[in-house]
């Protein structure tokens, strides 16, 4: 099968509509008119024959995936991490992709006949993205959209061209031509919430979703206002990325994660991981997951509640996409604690907090919550039905359940954990 034939094959699978979209991204008009199999049959001849053309309008990030892929050779697989989203080249059938259900990798790689097409152009390609600099302008775009998750549109049109007309940017009219054709603007998340238009991250799931969580929490304030450099920051690495690593907390994220052994595309991936377990509203004990899969390799209980801090101050000094981009620490609210208070008597107290909790949760208990003022001040702030924990301490199967039930924790909220 030659590249314009499994191409083809590939394209045939869309819509008239989606191929239009397809064929805009990679810097091709097709007209409506024609019939879905023209349609694919002009884009796949568009493709296999205009490399050169194409790969001028690809991301940083599809560039060099499509490099290592060509520098490995055709045919040969490359094992990656669950990416938050595919690449570009894989929606135009460049790449062939497989993510295999309840496997933990995402496996690419390209035929003889895309090898053969790309690999004449694809260090030409790079290089003229970075001289023109057009790949840093794809760091600023996606990198406000990964700082808030989501944002108004004409907020976001408003940093662009305050981005355009600072000293950082290439020229004002290399930045809005970059921007008009960009993948960004013409593939990533539109969404319409009433008539209000936002932009939003390729990472973000759900936006719908988003948007309500975050009306919920009016008190965080207004949009956080992010540097430039803050947007490159954000945008560098993308899917895989992670921002603060310059801060004190990223600092000692990142060298406490080298010390478990985490390095290469791993690490990026893990811190990368931390941040979005971060972003979620609700109670989400996967943010400790690189410590707690390694539980049996730490030495000490001082150094792995140490690393679980680590994790925690990160974590609370990151910004929120549901908080406008404020942390937890500037906020009050959805602060992550890894450990259970200290009560009056100097003994550990198992009462629920409405911090997310660490490291078993349950659904709390509302006949105590009730009991106490503090707490009550704290949960009124919160939204109507979010949930909280309770956190315990760790207990075999056969010890009592901490709750106080008189049953063995297997039997009682060990029973409801598993």
């Amino acid at each position: 099968m030659t590249g314009y034939q499994g191409i083809k094959y590939f394209l045939d699978r869309y819509k008239k509509a989606e191929l239009r979209d397809i064929a805009n991204v990679f810097g091709k008009d097709l007209s409506m008119s024609l019939k879905k199999h023209d349609m694919a049959e002009e884009l796949a001849t568009y493709l296999s024959c205009s490399p050169a053309e194409w790969m001028d309008f690809m991301f940083e990030r599809d560039l060099l995936l499509l490099s290592k892929l060509v520098s490995m050779g055709p045919d040969k697989p490359l094992f990656l991490n669950p990416p938050d989203y595919p690449t570009i080249l894989e929606f135009g059938g460049i790449i062939s992709s497989d993510s295999a259900e309840g496997e933990d990798y995402h496996k690419v790689w390209i035929t003889e006949d895309i090898y053969n097409l790309t690999k004449p152009h694809i260090g030409k390609a790079l290089r003229e993205g970075r001289r023109s600099g057009r790949f840093e302008i794809e760091r600023v775009m996606i990198g406000y959209l990964n700082l808030y998750g989501i944002i108004p549109f004409e907020m976001y049109s408003d940093l662009l061209v305050d981005y355009a007309s600072s000293p950082y940017s290439p020229g004002y009219d290399n930045v809005m031509r970059f921007i008009g054709n960009n993948p960004i603007t013409k593939v990533y998340h539109w969404y319409d919430d009433e008539g209000n238009l936002y932009m939003c991250s390729p990472s973000v799931e759900d936006p719908g979703q988003l948007v309500s969580d975050r009306k919920a929490f009016t008190e965080a304030g207004e949009y956080k206002k992010f540097s430039i450099e803050d947007a490159i920051e954000a945008g560098r690495g993308a899917p895989y990325f992670i921002f603060g690593m310059n801060t004190d907390t990223g600092q000692s994220l990142d060298m406490m994660l080298k010390s478990l052994g985490y390095e290469g595309d791993d690490l990026i991936w893990e811190e990368h991981e931390i941040w979005m377990c971060a972003q979620n509203p609700e109670v989400n004990i996967s943010l400790f997951d690189s410590v707690t899969s390694l539980v049996d390799s730490i030495p000490t209980e001082e150094m792995y509640i140490s690393y679980l801090r680590i994790i925690a101050d990160y974590a609370n000094n990151a910004p929120k996409w549901v908080l406008n981009g404020h942390s937890a620490e500037e906020t009050g609210y959805l602060r992550v604690d890894p450990s259970l208070e200290a009560s009056e008597d100097g003994q550990e107290d198992s009462h629920p907090h409405w911090e997310m909790p660490f490291p078993t949760i349950s659904d709390g208990y509302s006949d105590v919550i009730e009991t106490d003022p503090q707490l009550d001040s704290l949960l009124s702030k919160m939204p109507v039905g979010f949930p909280f924990g309770m956190a315990i301490p760790h207990v075999s199967g056969d010890d009592p359940c901490p709750c106080g039930s008189g049953l063995k924790y297997s039997n009682c909220h060990g029973k409801i954990k598993s």
